[in-house]
């Protein structure tokens, strides 16, 4: 019985909607032109629908009657009373053009464009709109299609998709001239700050995997309430909006008993992070009204469509999306459009949070008992008193209604560390199973003849994959079976695999032919070799990992091993004890050096052997974990016995006339002669490391168990006290021992849209010091090759490599400010890209040295994977050396 009461109730909603009434039509311009994605809206059931690309629409509503509101960017709102009974209404409706004008209240004796004084209101008070709601659930649905216009040739053959039907995976060729269509029918329910519940009750789609990639969600979230929209484009109502756009007043006009303010928006230069097109502000509230932006990028241009209805008193919500996407990159070109409608159905102010008003106080909307007025809502009050906002108060506005937005979130969400997943999604059983029928009756946008055709074929294209699988399926293929799996034996051999079984086991295979393991220097000569992974994960998300890795060295004709073992457990603390053990040839320098594969071509290439390598036979166990919130432990102890190398062969690809150096580093502590200690005299090492870090207030998430990191609003302080034991056996004095304290602190800032402030401080220094071997200096970052493989943060730029290394106490500091705009992106033709601009300061002291001093300019995301740049360096403030530097990124 009780397994019958959902159909039960699934059959009194399906005919409750064949009870309702409904009220369709055609929506036009006074040209006879269809008005797009019109709003169709009703005031009384604060319920509406979106008119689909011919204009037409369809509602199904219960009998009465309504007062129905038309309306579409560029018309004036029709408003239209209609009574329903039993039968279908049929209303078509001409949008007259929306006239703006400029009233002579408008006109500045200053000359200062009106625009510039509402947009100053609007941006200040951002952080009110987007936070003003506690709480809403929704209906949503969303609707969209893809044309495919064109293809480049070498591309046609290669483009197949596979889409997830009812009968199994369907295999479909893309052609130019396709259509893809997709819809879906969602619950949201929001609760602030920032946490949504999405419920997909159903969706159907031609696109592949059913459309799972597509959500709403992405739609919901995005507001231009907010600096930065979906991490794309900076908002007209950014903070720094006026430092990248131009506005313009184009008047204004009546709407009901509101004054709509028309706003055109200008890009102070062509970029693909700003929008281009008009913003309407209601007077008064100088919240939107409605948004048409246009944002090309490399992908293609992107035009944005929002209308926004007041759902409650003083709360506009935006009711209907829109996006058109004309897709062109490397010679592909296609269509996308997006819809959608939304229906709240319980919405709840945020009562915590003040609505300032310019007359001068502000509306409660908390009990009249409530008396308290906050400093900061005074200022506000005042700032908005003032007949002309300055840009300095535009800003001050702005930050004072994020410290009261922060101010009205509940105790536990401002004191709360932990950052939870803000958006559940769950999906209906049968969501991908409805049938036409039932779409009918719960579809708020009319299909147009496109979209039909896009359905009907791929349900041909079904049908058909259908019939073949069931004939498949009666009737396998003997030649299937005795198939030979022998070219994917030496495939997985040459190229690798991995190997995922039962119980939580994991095997992965590196393969014999990894170019990631092959190199080239002068000690070794050519290495090659391959890696093995093998993992078992338990239930409670503890791990034990085994990675053996193996290399030979032609010319030494020496086999090199190491073996990686590490055990995870208690999830929560993030505790790791690990085993480390090997012999290798290993670079000198434990600060940073040159890429192995660059090293590989200097070397081949131009008898540039930078990288200096010795032999390390080592042993290593230790153990790292949490000890409270953003406070970590590392206890490792070691020993290594330490092997002088010199080069063993001079094969190089093409033979200049330069010699091979020897295999000493570069440095003014090594000269030729001097103390055999110093001069990488071979001995055995053993040491104790202690490294403790600490980020107050560090945020973190939880999933399944696990604990990860989320950043904080504090810097990283670091605390490292490390003993090391140095013997050496043709030493009269076999032992030398040393301690060594260093400390470092770092932090990076997100400063504003697309900019950010990222500095480091360290200083180390050895206690009671006793001749310091070579390999325990303190070793720097410097990468003076011109063209680097790496993205290094923190590095030197210019001086040679090992060149900095020392024993001397010391202190060295970076800094780097990235900036969308700053001095070339202000220049047309680069403006319109991607790239961010750099500034560096890195600065390096010695006790008894002087000090080293590198500023450098640099352009980041240069066609998308490279960083150019020159640095200038100065030996105690007086010039040294400049250079260019060209990094690609392909790590």
């Amino acid at each position: 019985m009780i397994r019958k009461i959902p159909v039960f109730i699934f059959a009194i909603l399906v005919s409750s909607l064949s009870n309702a009434q409904i009220l369709k039509g055609r929506i036009t311009t006074e040209s006879g032109d269809p008005a797009q994605y019109a709003t169709v809206y009703i005031q009384e059931l604060k319920q509406g629908t979106t008119a689909n690309t011919k204009g037409d629409y369809e509602i199904k509503l219960p009998a009465g009657k309504y007062l129905v509101v038309y309306q579409s960017l560029g018309y004036s709102p029709v408003f239209t009373e209609i009574s329903l009974s039993d039968q279908t209404v049929v209303r078509n409706v001409v949008l007259p053009v929306q006239y703006y004008e400029i009233p002579e209240v408008r006109i500045s004796a200053t000359g200062e464009d009106p625009a510039i004084l509402i947009m100053r209101k609007a941006i200040g008070l951002a952080p009110y709109y987007q936070n003003n709601v506690s709480y809403y659930k929704a209906d949503v649905y969303l609707k969209g299609s893809l044309l495919i216009n064109r293809i480049p040739r070498i591309l046609r053959k290669a483009m197949k998709i596979e889409a997830s039907g009812e009968s199994g995976q369907v295999s479909q060729t893309i052609r130019e001239g396709d259509s893809f269509f997709m819809e879906s029918f969602n619950e949201i329910e929001f609760t602030a700050p920032d946490k949504y519940f999405q419920k997909v009750i159903s969706i159907k789609s031609t696109f592949p995997d059913q459309g799972d990639g597509i959500s709403p969600m992405d739609f919901i979230k995005a507001s231009f309430y907010q600096p930065v929209i979906a991490n794309i484009a900076i908002s007209p109502l950014s903070p720094q909006a006026f430092s990248h756009y131009n506005f313009k007043y184009l008047g204004a006009s009546l709407q009901g008993n509101n004054v709509i303010n028309k706003i055109e928006v200008k890009p102070k230069r062509k970029s693909q992070q700003l929008f281009d097109g008009t913003i309407y502000i209601i007077e008064d509230l100088w919240c939107l009204h409605s948004v048409d932006l246009t944002n090309e990028n490399i992908a293609g241009k992107i035009r944005v469509l929002q209308l926004y209805i007041p759902v409650q008193d003083g709360i506009w919500m935006p009711v209907s999306h829109k996006f058109d996407i004309n897709i062109g990159i490397i010679g592909f070109r296609a269509d996308v459009q997006y819809g959608s409608s939304v229906k709240y159905t319980d919405l709840k102010p945020n009562l915590s949070l003040k609505k300032p008003e310019p007359a001068g106080a502000f509306v409660k909307q908390v009990a009249a008992t409530d008396t308290i007025v906050s400093r900061n809502q005074e200022e506000i009050e005042e700032i908005l008193k003032k007949d002309n906002i300055s840009n300095r108060d535009m800003i001050r506005l702005s930050r004072l209604m994020d410290k009261e937005s922060e101010r009205a979130l509940p105790d536990s969400s401002r004191k709360s560390l932990q950052v939870k997943e803000t958006t559940t999604r769950t999906i209906e059983k049968d969501a991908a199973k409805k049938d036409s029928a039932y779409w009918s009756g719960i579809r708020p946008i009319p299909l147009t003849e496109l979209e039909k055709k896009s359905i009907t074929l791929f349900d041909s294209v079904q049908t058909i994959t259908s019939l073949q699988k069931s004939k498949s399926d009666t009737l396998i293929s003997g030649a299937e079976k005795k198939k030979s799996g022998f070219p994917d034996f030496l495939e997985n051999i040459g190229t690798g695999h991995s190997w995922t079984g039962k119980n939580g086991i994991s095997f992965s295979f590196g393969g014999l032919i990894d170019l990631e393991k092959f190199s080239f220097n002068t000690v070794d000569g050519f290495v090659a070799g391959t890696d093995f992974r093998l993992t078992k994960t338990w239930k409670n998300s503890n791990s034990f990992t085994l990675y053996p890795e193996i290399r030979w060295a032609f010319s030494r004709e020496k086999l090199m091993w190491r073996i990686n073992s590490n055990l995870s457990f208690d999830r929560m603390k993030n505790r790791q004890i690990f085993l480390r053990s090997g012999i290798t040839s290993n670079d000198i320098s434990t600060g940073g050096s040159i890429n192995s594969f660059l090293n590989t071509v200097t070397t081949l290439f131009f008898r540039l052997n930078y990288l200096k390598l010795y032999e390390t036979r080592y042993l290593t166990f230790g153990y790292r974990g949490e000890i409270a919130n953003g406070l970590n432990l590392e206890l490792h102890t070691g020993i290594e016995d330490r092997v002088i190398l010199d080069n063993t062969t001079s094969f190089s690809i093409f033979k200049p006339s330069r010699d091979y150096t020897d295999n000493i580093p570069d440095n003014e502590y090594l000269p030729p002669g001097g103390d055999p200690i110093n001069n990488l005299q071979g001995h055995r090492h053993a040491e104790i490391v202690t490294n403790v870090t600490f980020t107050p207030r560090q945020k973190y998430s939880i999933y399944m168990g696990n604990k990860s990191p989320k950043g904080s609003d504090w810097p990283t302080f670091s605390v490292t006290w490390k003993y090391g034991l140095n013997y050496f056996a043709s030493s009269p004095d076999n032992y030398r021992h040393y301690n060594m304290l260093g400390f470092q602190v770092y932090k990076q800032h997100d400063i504003g849209a697309f900019s950010e402030f990222r500095w480091r401080i360290r200083t180390e220094g050895f206690i009671g010091r006793r001749d310091i071997t070579f390999f325990d200096f303190f070793h720097f970052n410097s990468q003076p090759v011109i063209l680097l493989f790496d993205d290094y943060h923190d590095a030197f730029m210019l001086p040679a490599y090992y060149s900095l290394s020392t024993p001397e106490f010391f202190a060295e500091a970076h800094i780097k400010y990235t900036t969308p705009y700053f001095l070339l992106k202000l220049l047309p033709g680069l403006s319109n890209t991607l790239m961010r601009e750099n500034l560096s300061i890195s600065w390096f002291g010695r006790r008894h040295k002087g000090h080293y001093t590198e500023i450098g300019y640099s352009i980041s995301e240069f066609l998308l994977l490279g960083e150019i740049g020159i640095y200038a360096g100065f030996d105690n403030l007086k010039y040294n050396s400049v250079g260019a530097k060209i990094v690609l990124r392909f790590n």
